[in-house]
């Protein structure tokens, strides 16, 4: 039978873990080829292209999508709190409570460190050459703040619960299975693929997802 959209997806985001560009730069093309108005068949090609360090790949893809009119629907991350959903984007600093969140930011990445965390730079799909700023990249992405807001604003007991659009990225799987440990918190993310169940260190999908 002829594989369709979903199919493709699997393929291509498949390629992207194991690091086999070539099939995923086909099977990329192919996915575009079936759902050309999707724009998570753009967005898996120029994951493919950027972990493969090819930046002018990225840009054809960008190129292509304004083109034919394709946006990219960002990524957000939503934690409801006292009753209100607070929603973050990546680098968010627009919240009334950004001086507190970015602290706890701060203070989440030092502990992090201190048990053993080491950011992913295979995740940052940016053309930025200093790991630095690689590292200051991950560390802004919406689900990291979103939990950052829910550690200065819930009781230390309670659960975080947390919703995502789109796929939690690999660092920030990686980096919530140790904050889970570190506050002593269960974290429940929601994200376009499945529930994550983070719990003393662990995440109930078996880090495959």
């Amino acid at each position: 039978m002829e594989p369709d959209v979903v199919m493709w997806k699997a393929i291509v985001a498949a390629c992207r873990v194991h690091g086999n560009t070539e099939l995923g730069e086909k099977a990329g093309h192919r996915l575009i080829e079936v759902a050309p108005n999707d724009h998570a068949g753009y967005v898996l090609l120029s994951n493919i292209y950027a972990k493969g360090n090819d930046f002018n790949g990225v840009h054809e893809v960008r190129k292509m999508m304004m083109d034919r009119g394709v946006k990219k629907v960002p990524g957000c991350s939503s934690v409801e709190v006292g009753g209100e959903v607070h929603e973050f984007i990546a680098g968010d600093g627009s919240h009334s409570r950004k001086e507190d969140i970015y602290v706890m930011l701060g203070e989440m990445a030092e502990r992090l460190k201190l048990a053993g965390y080491k950011p992913d730079m295979e995740q940052v799909l940016l053309d930025i050459d200093e790991d630095e700023a690689k590292e200051s990249s991950l560390s802004l992405h919406s689900e990291k703040l979103a939990i950052a807001f829910s550690l200065v604003s819930t009781e230390a007991s309670s659960t975080i619960r947390i919703v995502k659009n789109l796929r939690v990225c690999g660092d920030c799987h990686a980096a919530i299975k140790l904050l889970s440990v570190i506050y002593d918190r269960d974290i429940i993310v929601r994200d376009s693929s499945r529930f994550h169940h983070f719990q003393k260190g662990s995440c109930s999908c078996g880090d495959y997802w």
